[in-house]
């Protein structure tokens, strides 16, 4: 059975209380307390706002559990000191919020215009990769208050003088899951950034990083967007792992890795009961695009299930956002996902996270986890895992209780038969996706390159329901670190095209 939900917070301030305080406009506070309906402040608001606030305007490197109201705790002090500076048109650019993943930047982008929809003369905009930068870049040159951007872009932007001189009297920086976009490599475009905006120390702008962990390498980073004094403020108590203590996690093990799809199904069919169809909104991680896409087109094959989106990398930004929103207002769904939305993404009324395959490192199981459980709500978790992964929750994941769950398999035939209709290159895609995501796990699994690429040909055979073992373009195999092993079907890379000069 689910545990109860913990109650709303009662024992935070309440937003009402700031209003006569002259600390926050009143305008905001209305904003919060009437439209968004927000009653008590959640833990960080309460440990930080006043940290944040004009007149402290402390620099703060804060670490709280994923779903505890991090974005609000950030933008409210950064939207009252934009507010309380006497901001002519020539300084435009107040807040600038850096994002590891393009749908969480958009997130954070609703929710500042939901907190400035009484004070319309303030602008934000986004920018994201696979979006017009054209289109971005004009917007911001036209006049924006605050930006929420992802590294990558911020640098091509950054590029344009117009667009380097608009940061000219920047008053927050923000680094949104500070851990993750150093977990993703962001270090050097960081550095980078950072170099390029005015120093600190001219314009007294306020730092802040909010991160779900803090490591040596967030430690690093802090140096370089923070003041030397800053504060670190942990709403997590010590000795507390990172994760919802309260969420049941049950664990699943099946014989072979061609047995977890349909174990995926008969669990799903097993907590849609427990939970009940009309408010079943379950994520399904995958480990890899592909496999993401295959546990989708499964599940959109069976009958008797709510609708089913896919969300990954290679979909185009249009869509990516489409399937978001979709999917962050409705009541009932399955979204199969890579972990493109395993950090920050904020999806009301997740019942259930299932987690098929293991995760790349523990940091992404926990963060998987906290899709669910957000707000103190319900929330379960379900890993599938073969039996050739079970030292994965065993070592990687000791301190977690998983509660040891029977497998349902009595999908199997259904599966199959999605899989045998499907195109023969598609299938060929998942297999060698799985060989490269597996790949990256041979010491954990004990495996050498062979044992790799014949349980990899098991797989398409049992799993995938091939004919025969997919083949691989020779330079492929080379980048995998596989040239020369025994099993692989390897054929001559395909011509490149030739462009016409004329």
């Amino acid at each position: 059975m689910p545990l109860l939900a913990e109650p709303v917070p009662q024992d935070t301030p309440r937003f009402s209380e700031l209003l006569g305080t002259n600390l926050v406009h009143s305008t905001l506070i209305e904003t919060l307390t009437e439209d968004l309906k927000f009653d008590h402040m959640m833990p960080v608001q309460a440990a930080t706002i006043r940290e944040l606030l004009p007149p402290n305007r402390t620099d703060c490197l804060v670490q709280a559990k994923t779903g505890t109201g991090k974005t609000v705790a950030f933008l409210l002090p950064a939207l009252q000191t934009m507010l309380s500076g006497n901001r002519g048109p020539e300084t435009r650019l107040s807040l600038l919020v850096i994002s590891p993943t393009r749908e969480l930047a958009q997130q954070i982008g609703n929710e500042a215009k939901r907190m400035l929809q009484r004070l319309p003369r303030y602008r934000t905009c986004v920018a994201i990769g696979g979006t017009n930068k054209d289109r971005e870049e004009k917007q911001i040159l036209q006049g924006c208050d605050i930006l929420i951007a992802t590294p990558g872009r911020l640098l091509d932007h950054m590029s344009n003088e117009g667009v380097l001189d608009s940061f000219q009297h920047l008053d927050t920086l923000v680094l949104d899951e500070a851990d993750r976009l150093l977990d993703m490599g962001f270090l050097p475009a960081l550095k980078d950034i950072i170099k390029r905006l005015p120093d600190r120390s001219e314009t007294g702008r306020q730092g802040m990083l909010f991160s779900a962990t803090v490591a040596a390498h967030v430690d690093k980073v802090a140096g370089l967007v923070l003041s030397p004094g800053y504060k670190f403020i942990s709403t997590i108590p010590a000795g507390e792992a990172n994760i919802h203590q309260r969420v049941p996690q049950f664990l699943i093990t099946v014989p072979t890795f061609s047995s977890v799809a349909a174990a995926m199904v008969g669990s799903i069919r097993e907590e849609m009961d427990t939970v009940g169809s009309e408010g079943f909104k379950a994520i399904v991680f995958a480990p890899t695009a592909a496999l993401g896409n295959f546990y989708g087109a499964i599940l959109s094959e069976l009958p008797g299930l709510p609708p089913v989106s896919v969300l990954h990398s290679r979909i185009s930004q249009n869509k990516r956002t489409k399937v978001t929103n979709n999917y962050r207002d409705a009541k009932t769904g399955i979204l199969v996902a890579t972990d493109v939305v395993a950090r920050g993404m904020d999806f009301p009324g997740v019942t259930t996270v299932f987690q098929v395959g293991i995760p790349s490192e523990k940091e992404s199981y926990i963060h998987r986890i906290g899709r669910t459980a957000r707000a103190s709500a319900e929330g379960r978790g379900i890993f599938i895992i073969s039996e050739d992964e079970a030292w994965f929750p065993k070592w990687t994941l000791k301190e977690i209780s998983f509660l040891p769950h029977d497998a349902d398999l009595s999908s199997a035939e259904a599966v199959a038969s999605v899989a045998e209709k499907m195109d023969i290159q598609e299938r060929a895609k998942i297999y060698q996706g799985w060989l490269g995501y597996y790949k990256n796990h041979l010491k954990g699994l004990k495996w050498d390159n062979v044992t790799l690429v014949a349980q990899a040909n098991l797989y398409a055979r049992d799993g995938l329901m091939t004919p025969e073992t997919p083949s691989i373009a020779k330079s492929t195999v080379g980048k995998m670190g596989l040239r020369g092993t025994k099993g692989l079907v390897v054929v001559p890379d395909p011509p490149k095209p030739k462009h016409n000069r004329g």
